[in-house]
């Protein structure tokens, strides 16, 4: 059977149900190798360099299901962009979400696109960098998700793939302060919004992305020319310790009616109610976005989806300012 040409999958963190504890989704924070621990101290007698024990943390983060490696769930960012694909002309059996322990199953030779969902890749989220005294112990977020490149080039080389791997979501900021990672995990690109913190909307004009990585349009994008993506190939260090990374900037923000509906069921059953917000803040970064509200219909869409796909008997409302809603 050939492989898909799409492959979207997220690390294990972002692919937990966590028993249902709600702000258990807080624990891929937690520090789970400490690299400077003394092999005299008697703390490494008992548990080796980890810090939160391996088992009480995967006891805890217990994966979500598959149907053949398929994810039954996946973060809400990840099926936006599985939806808004299959809108823009993806055929189903191209575009495949996985699971992160199966993975290797889809990345074959036919798969020219691996994109993986982000959101504190490297460890360096306030919380995480507190409990991980500034990154001198690995969090778990890091841990799980150098994991997930690991399998990814193991089966690129195994079952002789080329596939272009991308990082995309909001955490992709962090590779700019530690650029050897681009390197270490095989980046071909790394997605970034207009500041590079914000999450880019990519949902609406997926297809174009798609097919722009696929085409290998990046490599060679003329930097003048007008186009929704602009391309900076970065360069980090000097001498031996140079690092470059090609990373993609997107800026344009869909319309509601351009914003696709998910198609199969999200982490914690997610459903998205606005975009943006009007206070006006200007330290907030999400007061650049312009003010989107969903209407009713297409968030009962959403939440439907949820319920007849994942069993979900509620619903997680997510927006950056709830309280607007609808002002």
């Amino acid at each position: 059977m050939a492989s898909p040409k799409i492959v979207l999958t997220a690390d294990r963190t972002l692919m937990s149900p966590y028993r249902g504890i709600s702000l258990a989704t807080f624990f891929g924070c937690a520090p789970a190798i400490d690299p400077h621990r003394s092999k005299n101290s008697i703390w490494y007698y008992l548990f080796k360099n980890q810090v939160t024990p391996k088992i009480l943390f995967d006891f805890i983060c217990n994966p979500i299901g598959h149907k053949n490696g398929i994810a039954d769930h996946a973060p809400y960012g990840l099926r936006k962009v599985e939806a808004a694909l299959l809108r823009d002309g993806f055929k189903r059996e191209d575009v495949v979400v996985a699971h992160p322990d199966h993975v290797e199953k889809f990345i074959g030779p036919e798969t020219q696109v691996v994109g993986t969902h982000e959101m504190d890749p490297l460890g360096m989220g306030p919380v995480t960098m507190t409990f991980t005294y500034g990154r001198k112990q690995i969090s778990y977020d890091e841990f799980y998700n150098r994991d997930l490149h690991m399998r990814i080039n193991a089966a690129k080389k195994k079952n002789g793939s080329n596939a272009k791997v991308i990082a995309g979501a909001s955490g992709t900021w962090q590779y700019n302060y530690d650029p050897k990672k681009i390197q270490e995990y095989g980046l071909y690109a790394v997605l970034e919004g207009e500041l590079g913190g914000i999450g880019p909307e990519i949902d609406g004009h997926a297809g174009e992305f798609f097919n722009h990585l696929m085409n290998g349009d990046f490599e060679n994008m003329n930097p003048f020319a007008k186009s929704d993506f602009k391309v900076d190939i970065k360069e980090f260090g000097k001498d031996e310790n140079k690092y470059h990374g090609r990373f993609i900037h997107y800026w344009d923000e869909p319309d509601i009616d351009q914003i696709p509906e998910i198609v199969e069921p999200s982490m914690h059953g997610m459903v998205e109610v606005m975009r943006g917000c009007g206070r006006g803040c200007k330290f907030c970064d999400v007061t650049l976005r312009p003010l989107r509200y969903y209407p009713p219909e297409k968030v009962k869409k959403e939440i439907e989806v949820n319920m007849k796909k994942g069993n979900a008997d509620s619903a997680w409302l997510h927006s950056d300012d709830i309280f607007v809603y609808g002002l």
